[in-house]
């Protein structure tokens, strides 16, 4: 067969699809919003923090959290099944944890760092355990939708349904729930408020994700701030600021929504104006000093200013 034959035949080019940028609610939205500039250094151009520490605190906060779930439902081993975790077992889960993170090169930056950790999770079972353990409906819940230009995504900790015993769950009845390891934001200091606020939007962000999947708005959310457990006397019940409530059934709240579907609609705007620049400015309004305190470049940065030491 010859080439000849084909030297008339002519194909139409098909434009190529775009593909839609997936941005995370906390991974990128909230880490930009929060600085832009830190966001643009490590998120985008990948530099690597000299210390990990709140790496390693979140991860394995969240890691201990999922795998004492599962010892509840007998996931890891059917004979813990309807059991609350011992002392012992969390330990054990942390250790597992701990080593795997290790390998990995993420590790605690010091002992009372660690210390600190076992503690509020040893803390959290015995204080939320029995209330919270047999409503868990999911964890580690992946949401997700198309926002035209983007499509946005994120992941409910804890799923928690106050319903339980029926045969079907009652997506109408669930509450989601966020851990943060850290204390509740100071509200009095202005920096403080405005990280509440951002925690705020996660949240209804994550309502309209939920509400998207399965047509109906949880009951709310609950941000679980876990380095509220830490005081001395050990808590045996609650600590007032630990749980922060966001009431999704609130008429002020379902506007809120909205808002805050603006509001990460204008964030991936400005991550896309910057990524296009490559140009990661310091953000206009100083960010609440545990980020400062913790920034690799706080010591190059015109919104705020750290005199220089030694290492």
């Amino acid at each position: 067969m010859s080439w000849r034959q084909y030297q008339n035949l002519r194909i139409v080019a098909t434009l190529s699809a775009g593909i839609k940028e997936k941005y995370s609610v906390t991974a990128d939205i909230l880490s930009f919003q929060l600085c832009s500039r830190q966001y643009g250094f490590f998120a985008v151009r990948r530099y690597q923090p000299a210390h990990v520490v709140q790496i390693w605190f979140g991860t394995i906060i969240h890691q201990v959290l999922d795998k004492l779930h599962m010892h509840y439902f007998g996931l890891l081993n059917p004979n813990t099944k309807g059991q609350i975790p011992l002392d012992t077992d969390v330990e054990t889960y942390f250790t597992e944890v701990e080593d795997s993170l290790r390998a990995r090169g993420i590790k605690a930056i010091n002992q009372s760092i660690r210390d600190t950790a076992l503690k509020v999770l040893k803390i959290f079972n015995r204080v939320e355990g029995a209330n919270l353990y047999p409503y868990v409906l999911d964890t580690e819940c992946a949401l997700q939708a198309d926002q035209g230009n983007y499509i946005l995504h994120g992941i409910v900790d804890v799923l928690r349904d106050i319903s339980v015993g029926r045969a079907i769950p009652n997506y109408d009845s669930v509450e989601i729930w966020d851990y943060k390891g850290s204390r509740f934001p100071d509200i009095n200091r202005q920096d403080g408020r405005r990280k509440l606020e951002r925690y705020t939007f996660q949240m209804l962000a994550y309502a309209q994700l939920y509400k998207l999947k399965t047509g109906n708005l949880p009951l709310k959310g609950v941000l679980y701030f876990m380095n509220e457990l830490d005081t001395d006397p050990k808590p045996t019940a609650r600590p007032t600021q630990a749980a922060y409530e966001v009431d999704f059934r609130n008429p002020l709240n379902v506007q809120h929504i909205n808002q805050a579907m603006q509001s990460f609609d204008q964030t991936v705007i400005d991550i896309e104006r910057c990524r296009q620049q490559d140009r990661w400015d310091s953000p206009q309004q100083m960010p609440d000093k545990e980020t400062c305190d913790i920034c690799d470049l706080r010591w190059n940065c015109p919104t705020v200013s750290y005199p220089m030491r030694y290492p």
